[in-house]
C-alpha cells in the first residue's frame, strides 16, 4: 500500500519483520500535500525503536512518534536524520520534547544550522503558519563522523555514510537482521535526483559500494520500497544526463541553448523531472564547461 501525498504517515507498510516505512509524496511541498513528501520508518527491537528521518514539520514529527509507537508497542528512543533535508528534519523538535536524540553525521548538522532557519520561512509561506505551528530548527543531538553499528532497543543498525554523495553528510540506516536498507536521498525509485548539494562522482563511488552490502531490500528516500536494481536505473539517469551535457558542449551550445535543449524523454515519465531535471542539466553543463569539455 502506498499513502496518498495528503496522508498523515499513520498506516506504514510492513517490509519485514520490525521494520516498517512511510511512503511520502514525490513532488515538492504543497499545500495539498501538507509538506508530507520523502519517505520515513521505523524499526523496532525488544525494548525500543528507532526511527528513520523525522517528518516535515513538528505535527508530522509528532504523528511518526504516535505512529511508531502504538504499532511497533515499544518507545522511540532514536531518530535518525538521513539528510539535511527540509521533508527529513522540520520534526526534531517533536522528537526533543519527548527527549528523543536525533542522529546525523555532522556534515548534515552543519548544513542544519547554516540553513534550515531559510527553509523553515520558506514552509511556513508555502504551508501555512497552521501546518508549521510548533515546528523549530534543531541540529541533532548526536554526531557520527563515519560507518557505524549500534544495537538500539534491542536490534543492530548499520549506520553507514558513504562519502559525499547526494549531500555531504549522507546517511544509510541498515537493520542487520533482516538487511533493510533506508538509503534516504541516495537512492530515489522513478523521482529526478537533485544535484543540488551533491558531489555527483562521489555519489557514482558511493552507490557502487552502497550495492555491496548486504542489503535485502530498499526504501529509498522517495518513491516505493524496492530492491537494489533501483540503483542502476538512477546511475543510468545520471549517466544520460552526463553524455547529454558533453553532447551540447561538444556542439557549442551556450548555457541558455542548453537550458532549452535539456530534454531527457526516457525520464520524461519520472516523478519530479519537470521541476529538478532542468536544474540538473544547467549545473552539469557549468561543471563539464569548467573541466575543458567543448573546447
Amino acid at each position: 500500500m502506498v499513502v496518498s501525498q495528503a496522508a498523515p504517515h499513520d498506516d506504514p507498510i510492513v517490509v519485514a519483520p520490525g521494520v516498517y516505512a512511510w511512503i511520502g509524496g514525490t513532488d515538492e511541498a504543497a499545500p495539498e500535500n501538507a509538506g508530507v513528501i520523502g519517505n520515513s520508518g521505523f524499526i523496532v527491537g525488544d525494548s525500543g525503536t528507532t526511527v528513520v528521518n523525522t517528518g516535515s514539520s513538528y505535527a508530522h514529527g509528532k504523528r511518526l512518534i504516535a505512529a511508531a509507537e502504538r504499532i511497533g508497542g515499544k518507545p522511540v528512543l532514536l531518530a535518525i536524520m538521513t539528510q539535511p533535508l527540509q521533508e527529513f528534519v522540520m520534526g526534531s523538535a517533536a522528537f526533543a520534547e519527548r527527549g528523543i536524540p536525533v542522529l546525523a553525521h555532522e556534515a548534515s548538522a552543519r548544513l542544519v544550522k547554516a540553513r534550515c532557519e531559510t527553509c523553515l520561512k520558506n514552509l511556513q509561506g508555502i504551508l501555512g503558519e497552521e501546518v508549521m505551528q510548533g515546528t523549530r530548527v534543531l541540529a541533532p543531538a548526536q554526531t557520527i563522523t563515519a560507518t557505524q553499528t549500534r544495537e538500539v532497543g534491542g536490534r543492530k543498525l548499520l549506520f553507514w555514510h558513504g562519502g559525499w554523495g547526494a549531500t555531504p553528510g549522507d546517511l544509510a540506516v541498515i537493520d542487520v537482521a533482516t538487511g533493510v536498507a533506508f538509503s534516504g536521498a541516495l537512492v530515489s525509485v522513478r523521482r529526478v535526483p537533485e544535484l543540488r548539494d551533491a558531489n555527483l562522482a562521489g555519489w557514482r563511488q558511493a552507490l557502487t559500494a552502497f550495492e555491496g552490502l548486504p542489503i535485502t531490500k530498499l526504501v529509498p528516500g522517495y518513491g516505493s520500497v524496492a530492491g537494489l536494481k533501483a540503483i542502476a536505473a538512477q546511475r543510468g539517469y545520471f549517466d544520460a544526463l552526463e553524455h547529454h551535457a558533453t553532447d551540447l558542449l561538444d556542439n557549442g551550445a551556450s548555457l541558455l541553448e542548453a537550458s532549452e535543449r535539456a530534454d531527457l524523454p526516457a525520464y520524461a515519465d519520472w516523478d519530479f523531472y519537470a521541476q529538478a531535471h532542468p536544474r540538473n542539466l544547467q549545473q552539469t553543463y557549468l561543471r563539464l564547461e569548467a573541466a575543458g569539455v567543448g573546447r
